[in-house]
Formats: C-alpha cells, structure tokens, sequence
C-alpha cells in the first residue's frame, strides 16, 4: 500500500514505538497522519511542525497542537524537557545543517525520552550502480530526491546520533528491491519480497533504501 508524500502514516516508524501516554513532537509531520495515528494510538499529546502552507492546515485539525514554521528558525513555545518522544520522519535530509537540529530539539526531550529519525540511505544498490555507469541524476522523490540537502549512510547517521550524545536503541533497515516502486504492481512486489528474503540477509545496508533509528536521551 502507498500514500502521498504528505499523508503517509509511517507503519515502519509505528512499529518501533509504543506512543501510549507518551507526549509527542512531530517535526515535519506534513499533513499530521504520522501524528494522528500516535494521538489515536493514545498518545497523551501530540504536537507538530510543518513548513509547508496547506499540508500545515489538514494537519492543524488532525493533532493537539500545531507550529507552522521552519524546524531550524520558527519559533518553538515549549519547555526544555517537554516531550517524551520526538520524531524526524525523512525531514533531516532536507535541511541545510541536521546538526543544529538535533541541537534545537533535544533539550525538549524530557531525561530518558527518544528520538526517531529516518533518513534515506545513499548507498542504495541502484544509486551506487548509476554513480559507477555515470547514470545519477537527481528524482521528484526517492533517495534522489532533488530537495535533498544532505546525504547519510548507516554509519554516518549512527555517528551523528552518537555525537549529540543520544544513545540508539534500535535501527531499522527498510528494504526495497528498486529506489522507485509506486509502479512495480504484483510481480515485483514478489520480487521485493524474494530479495528481501535472500539477497536482503547477505548486502543489508545495500538494499537498504532507508534507515529508522531510535535514539534515547540518557
């Protein structure tokens, strides 16, 4: 199953957390559907950031409380220490510096509260193939997503966690057959799933088109 850019609901990222009780921040949140199924998973309170005009309004009526601005100059009206759980699904990447970022909102993190960042995985097996052939080139979506600012690895999305003194719990490699499969109708979704089966146990980090840590505050 697929969604839009600004209505996917994160299954992957749900999976890894349990928002019972939990405040939560959504940094990027899009149209709030991440956030609207934490608030219905009994989430005690759930806010959001979003940049974006129109998607900023659907999720306005989605979640308890919602900051339209940029994640790294919009102003924040919360306290240090007043959330549990914060989350950049897919979001650090299109930023000019991930770094200050984390820098800006890990002080809302209450003592032992987490992070869950997804970002895509430059050395995708199909990305690595097109830079050896001279066939790279930038994509409306995808890990060559030309709104891309930075690029990360698994090791230099776990030193980069590690540096801003977050300690991970859990990392999640999201596996794809292809970089783009919102076409690939059943008979690649098979073959997606034989790769992940086969080829996925041995090169994990090269069919991994995307990455999920989550990271806690000591």
């Amino acid at each position: 199953m697929t969604w839009s850019y600004y209505e996917d609901p994160r299954p992957d990222i749900q999976a890894l957390i349990d928002p019972s009780g939990l405040r939560v921040l959504d940094v990027g949140c899009a149209a709030g559907a991440l956030a609207s199924e934490l608030k219905a998973r009994n989430a005690a309170y759930v806010a959001g950031i979003e940049l974006d005009p129109e998607a900023a309004a659907k999720a306005r009526g989605r979640i308890d409380e919602l900051v339209e601005g940029s994640a790294l100059d919009g102003d924040l009206p919360w306290e240090p220490g007043s959330f549990d759980l914060v989350v950049f699904a897919d979001v650090l990447e299109h930023l000019p510096d991930p770094d200050r970022a984390l820098q800006r909102f890990i002080p809302l993190l209450s003592p032992g509260g987490r992070m869950v960042i997804s970002v895509p995985n430059m050395r995708f097996w199909s990305v690595l193939l097109r830079l050896i052939f001279d066939r790279w080139a930038h994509t409306d979506h995808g890990v060559r997503d030309r709104t891309h600012l930075r690029i990360f690895t698994r090791r230099t999305l776990v030193r980069m966690v590690g540096d801003h003194g977050l300690q991970i719990e859990a990392l999640r490699r999201n596996q794809r057959l292809l970089d783009d499969q919102s076409n690939i109708g059943r008979v690649g979704a098979v073959a997606t799933r034989v790769a992940r089966a086969t080829v996925g146990h041995v090169a994990k980090d090269l069919m991994a088109y995307q990455y999920v840590v989550v990271a806690r505050k000591p």
